[in-house]
């Protein structure tokens, strides 16, 4: 009898093991299907009909791996360009260097009218193709949209931009951008499961945490802990890290950990951008070192509150200002302010998420984005506040999908208090 439940208990720890592990590393999602591509620009083309234009020139890294599935490091290499082309009827067309053929096949081998040149070439690298390519599909209403609007980026050198404008004169090229953030608003279920996977082991990371802090950690140690956890975890990239301290508060948030040493009193934030199959999650958390001071509850209290407000006001048929609106007002009641305009400073209280850490559209008060299903927010208020006589400021941010009944956390929630690490 006792050997039988000697082998029930060492079975049950190695089935809470496995648990504990399989909670510790979130199973992974499938990746986007070739299906989902096609349905993509098979979209583009339904919209470039309507708004007048033959072909999309896509350059940027998030719009080419939108619509394409091509996805590699080569993006850090500017030395290399590449270009996809969505013509208004067909097949898209990849323009790559020669030492980029391999990934094209790996990563979007569906496309298959890939044209290459040995790279690099500065005096064309993929210029003539690109005009070339071009030239064939503006025949019948004699427009190219290009990545122009606002937040886009052109991945090539502006010259070669300006030159393949002369060649392609008097064809016009005009703000395709506008159309392809349109559609990127709204998430598939596919994209939806890829950032909620980030979202969720970046969470669990944080959650550990508090375990590996001690004071004597400077910012940058601390941090390198929390980056470890994360690709321990599964984490794929992490292209944006802030981790910044100060005492009773910290300053300023966008900063870079430093070797400042932390100790009792510091409260430090770590925000990060982390991706997974290149969607990202974009979310901070808060540590007390030692005992919390009253200012920095009231604060964490109401940035806490704040997020509660915005997650809430994330409904369909509500508007991003509606939701900056939610926040502000639950900041102002807090901090004994009237409600303006101006939002403590910070311009919005969160934004958009998938492809890129930060999409369109802003939660602020002068953008009033139409709120859907599917869409994808973060919820980021901030408030500020004085410690003997030094300004400081409390940031909390959680990323949420929008469903028919409102919205859905992505993230673990965090803390309803500060974590405190013992000092």
């Amino acid at each position: 009898m006792a050997k039988t439940q000697k082998k029930t208990q060492k079975k049950a720890q190695k089935t809470q093991k496995r648990a504990s592990k399989s909670s510790d590393r979130p199973k992974a999602p499938p990746s986007i299907a070739t299906a989902e591509y096609k349905q993509r620009v098979a979209k583009a083309q339904e919209r470039m009909e309507a708004e007048r234009l033959d072909a999309l020139f896509i350059t940027s890294e998030d719009n080419y791996r939108y619509f394409t599935g091509f996805q590699g490091p080569v993006w850090q290499n500017l030395t290399r360009p590449r270009y996809c082309i969505i013509p208004r009827v067909g097949d898209p067309i990849l323009i790559v260097p020669t030492s980029n053929a391999v990934i094209c096949a790996e990563t979007a081998g569906w496309i298959k009218d890939v044209r290459m040149w040995i790279a690099p070439n500065p005096k064309d690298d993929g210029v003539s193709l690109c005009a070339d390519a071009l030239k064939s599909f503006a025949t019948k209403f004699k427009r190219i949209g290009a990545e122009l609007g606002p937040e886009s980026r052109l991945t090539m050198p502006v010259g070669d931009f300006l030159r393949l404008k002369d060649r392609l004169a008097p064809i016009e090229v005009a703000d395709g951008d506008w159309m392809v953030r349109q559609m990127r608003l709204i998430k598939s279920e596919a994209e939806i499961k890829l950032i909620r996977h980030v979202c969720q082991l970046v969470s669990f990371a944080f959650e550990g945490l508090p375990k590996q802090l001690k004071p004597g950690d400077t910012e940058r140690t601390a941090a390198e802990k929390f980056q470890t956890e994360v690709l321990r975890r599964g984490g794929e990239k992490i292209v944006y890290l802030v981790a910044t301290s100060g005492r009773g508060g910290y300053p300023c948030i966008n900063m870079s950990p430093s070797d400042k040493v932390l100790k009792k009193g510091d409260v430090y934030i770590i925000d990060t951008g982390v991706s997974y199959e290149g969607y990202y999650c974009d979310f901070d958390r808060d540590y007390s070192f030692g005992k919390p001071s009253d200012a920095v509850k009231r604060a964490y209290d109401a940035v806490w509150r704040a997020t509660a407000a915005g997650i809430k006001a994330a409904r369909p048929g509500a508007t991003t200002a509606d939701v900056w609106r939610a926040q502000a007002q639950v900041l102002a009641d807090a901090a004994g302010l009237p409600l303006t305009k101006e939002g403590f400073g910070a311009g919005r209280f969160g934004h958009g998420l998938g492809l890129r850490m930060c999409e369109p559209p802003s939660n602020n008060p002068e953008d009033h984005t139409l709120i859907k299903p599917n869409m994808v927010l973060t919820i980021e208020p901030g408030i500020p506040f004085v410690v003997n006589g030094e300004k400081k400021i409390l940031v909390h941010e959680e990323n949420i999908v929008v469903r028919e009944n409102g919205a859905e956390l992505l993230t673990r929630r965090a803390p309803r208090e500060i974590p405190v690490i013992p000092c």
